[in-house]
């Protein structure tokens, strides 16, 4: 049987503001748990703030579309806009 872990402390996300509490609470010696349902960081380091990673993720969507028509859905050119990414 599992053994239950206890916490003194649960950080319920863990993008900018719930990574910076968890490390202050830990480096005061108590024992954290950091749940996150998606990316660690939060989406900013992820998808969001940096320009390489809307570059990334545009091509990756742009790429989906390009092979939409695998997947039995047509759609028309696809481009992409540069500047708007």
């Amino acid at each position: 049987m599992p053994q239950v872990e206890p916490y003194e402390d649960v950080v319920l996300g863990s993008g900018a503001g719930g990574k910076l509490l968890a490390w202050h609470l830990a480096g005061s010696g108590r024992r954290v748990a950091v749940i996150e349902r998606r990316w660690i960081g939060g989406s900013c380091p992820n998808i969001n703030c940096l320009p390489s990673k809307n570059e990334i993720w545009s091509a990756k969507v742009a790429d989906l579309l390009h092979h939409a028509a695998q997947f039995g859905i047509v759609t028309g050119s696809v481009a992409v806009d540069m500047a708007k990414v």
